[in-house]
This record gives C-alpha cells, sequence and structure tokens, in this order.
C-alpha cells in the first residue's frame, strides 16, 4: 500500500483498520511511504500488525527519473502480488512501473478534491488523468471521489468497487462513564455544551471557518466549548486565529487521539469541509449517536442517520450558529446498531477485500 506521510488522515484510518481485521495469516501488507509523521503518526501500530515501511521520493515532476529509479529498485529487491495507491496525485507513474514488475495494480481514491495553490492542483490533475489505464481496479469511498479520479464513466468500468470507509462499530458505542471521564481529563465541565470537530489541520477541513462560527455560538451560548481533534500543518495559524478572535480559551486542541472517546465528550458535531470523499469522522459520529452540522457539499452517501443539517459555505456563521445550538443530543445509544447492520461496518468491508485481492492475483 502506498501513502504519502504516516500522518493521520482519513486514508491512514482506513489502512489502520483493515490492518486490525485482515486475516494475517494470509495476507501481508507493507508500506511505501514518502515520510514519517513527525509526531502522532500511525507507523508503531502499523508494525505492531506486522508491516514494514518503505522511503520512495515524494513526486515533484522535476524528479520523475528519480522517483521511477527509487520505484524500480524497489521492486526488484522485492516481491508484491499488488500494488495499492492509496495516494493517487502520483499513482500513474508508479503504478506502471508495478506492472512491468509483474505486480496487479489498484488505485484507491480518498478525496474529493485536489490540495494545494492553483499550480499544485493543476498539475496534480495532469498527473491522475491516465490512472484509469494503469490501474487494473479502481477503488473510491463515494460516487463523488470516483467522478474526481477516473472521470463521469466510472460506473461502466467492470473493475470498479466502492469501498467504503468502515468503522469498528463497536469502539464507537456510546458510552456514558467515557463522557464524563473524557470531560474531566480536558478541563470542561459537565454543563457545558462541546462542539467538536475531527480532522486533519489542513486547508479542506476548513479550520477558519469553524472558529467563527464558534465564535458565534459563543455569544449566544458563553458555557460553549470547542474541542478540536487532529494535527497538521495549520494548526499555529488556526490558534492564531483564534487568539484574534478572543476564543482561544475556550478552545481545546486534544492532538491525535482515540477518537471513538471524544466523539463521546461532544454535544455536536460541526463540519464545515470545503470537499471530502466519504470522512470517516462522520460516519464515526453517527455511530455514537453525536449531532452533525455539516457542509452540504460533502457527500449525501454519509447521511446514514437523521443526525445531519446540511449548511450552505456561503451560509452566514450566525445561520450556522443556530444551527449548531438547535441541533443538540437526544438518545444516542440506539444509532450504534444501524451502522453495525450496514456496509460501514469494518468486519463486512475487509471480507470483501480479501476475496478482492485473491480474485485480482489470480486473474
Amino acid at each position: 500500500m502506498v501513502l504519502g506521510s504516516t500522518e493521520m488522515g482519513g486514508a491512514q484510518a482506513f489502512i489502520l483498520n483493515v490492518l486490525r481485521n485482515i486475516d494475517r495469516n494470509r495476507f501481508h501488507i507493507d508500506l511505501a511511504i514518502n515520510s514519517y509523521a513527525e509526531r502522532n503518526g500511525i507507523e508503531d501500530e502499523c508494525r505492531q500488525l506486522g508491516c514494514c515501511f518503505h522511503i520512495v521520493p515524494y513526486f515533484k515532476v522535476y524528479n520523475y527519473l528519480e522517483v521511477c529509479k527509487a520505484w524500480n529498485k524497489l521492486l526488484r529487491e522485492h516481491h508484491y502480488d499488488i500494488v495499492y495507491a492509496h495516494s493517487t496525485n502520483s499513482a500513474s507513474v508508479y503504478l506502471k512501473i508495478a506492472k512491468r514488475h509483474g505486480c496487479k495494480t489498484i488505485a484507491h481514491c480518498h478525496s474529493a478534491g485536489f490540495r494545494g495553490g492553483k499550480a499544485e492542483r493543476v498539475a496534480k490533475y495532469l498527473f491522475t488523468r491516465n490512472i484509469g489505464r494503469v490501474a487494473d481496479y479502481w477503488f473510491a469511498c463515494s460516487d463523488k471521489a470516483a467522478e474526481h479520479l477516473y472521470g463521469s464513466s466510472y460506473k461502466q468500468y467492470p473493475q470498479y468497487y466502492n469501498i467504503p470507509n468502515a468503522i469498528n462499530v463497536a469502539d464507537y458505542l456510546y458510552d456514558e462513564n467515557k463522557r464524563y471521564e473524557i470531560r474531566r481529563k480536558i478541563g470542561v465541565a459537565d454543563d457545558n455544551f462541546v462542539c467538536g470537530h475531527v480532522g486533519s489541520f489542513s486547508a479542506p477541513k476548513n479550520h477558519a471557518f469553524l472558529l467563527e462560527i464558534f465564535a458565534e455560538v459563543v455569544k449566544r451560548e458563553p458555557k460553549a466549548r470547542l474541542l478540536c481533534c487532529g494535527a497538521g500543518v495549520l494548526m499555529d495559524s488556526v490558534k492564531e486565529k483564534a487568539a484574534n478572535l478572543g476564543i482561544l480559551d475556550k478552545i481545546v486542541f486534544a492532538g491525535v487521539v482515540k477518537a471513538s472517546d471524544y466523539l463521546m465528550a461532544m454535544d455536536v458535531f460541526v463540519f464545515p469541509s470545503l470537499f471530502e470523499g466519504f470522512p470517516i469522522s462522520i460516519l464515526e459520529a453517527e455511530a455514537t449517536g453525536l449531532p452533525i452540522v455539516m457542509s452540504d457539499v460533502i457527500t449525501k452517501e454519509v447521511d446514514l442517520m437523521d443526525l445531519i443539517v446540511r449548511k450552505s459555505l456561503s451560509d452566514d456563521v450566525a445561520s450556522w450558529a443556530e444551527a449548531v445550538l438547535k441541533n443538540k443530543c437526544g438518545e444516542r445509544a440506539a444509532y450504534n446498531a444501524s451502522i453495525a447492520r450496514s456496509k460501514y461496518n469494518m468486519q463486512t468491508t475487509v471480507k470483501d477485500l480479501e476475496k478482492l485481492y485473491v480474485e485480482l492475483v489470480n486473474s
């Protein structure tokens, strides 16, 4: 499996869930990455689950020959049946090399947009256009993600598969004791109204707008608190904006934590992302019975429960704050069973993946 970094994100969470549930007597998975996370990465647990790591250069166009050399060396020295691209921006380069070495190939799109400035986004678009020609199987977490990477004809491709961003559902059964345990740990009182967010501190997550929404919530509910779980390059700038808005002392930056526990402590989940493939954090919130207010650009495939309120990113912060304050918790425990019976249960997804891996190798 190939990904950019071990820093926790949607693709990393998916990989961990696969590793935890796959039959490791039959399947061995290693990871090729560009870099390790500076902190709070997934590498330690991956190693505990039997993974080895290979470092390959990050593709920057001008280092095309260096990247090709590194991949040729890796695949000469190590035999793999399948090379599976979670990092798809340069997959058309390394999957083509993998096919020359006799590997079967998978591309898996986890996003519905490109990150970076205009020039970077254009470059990524150009290098992903041909990915369908070198990937034997096309995977995506949602229709929006599939169309983003493979084009509008993806449904006609016989080896396209929608692979759910599934979770270990039992971990997310609402626990009242866990709610108060986490609140005590982070210094939040029982009567505080806790708005929550789980996600990397990166541009698509739109933390700047999240802060503006929360600042408006505080005007109406002074006991409100914001609990942010995750890490990333924009954390310092987010903290600076929070200070400028006068709300820094009302925010808990929890870092990379066990999301299932911290979701219990929240009263509403606020998620104004600019784009997403299929956000696992929304599924996790639903499995704990947590009300959600999120942007309407996110795929409707994630709307599994009656917990979600969608808002336009063009709506003003007052409108968002009103929705946040209205969308409060009811009975939470009952929602978990519905997710457990769905395709978003990781035990079901992994069984399907095992069959696909065997089918692909034997084809």
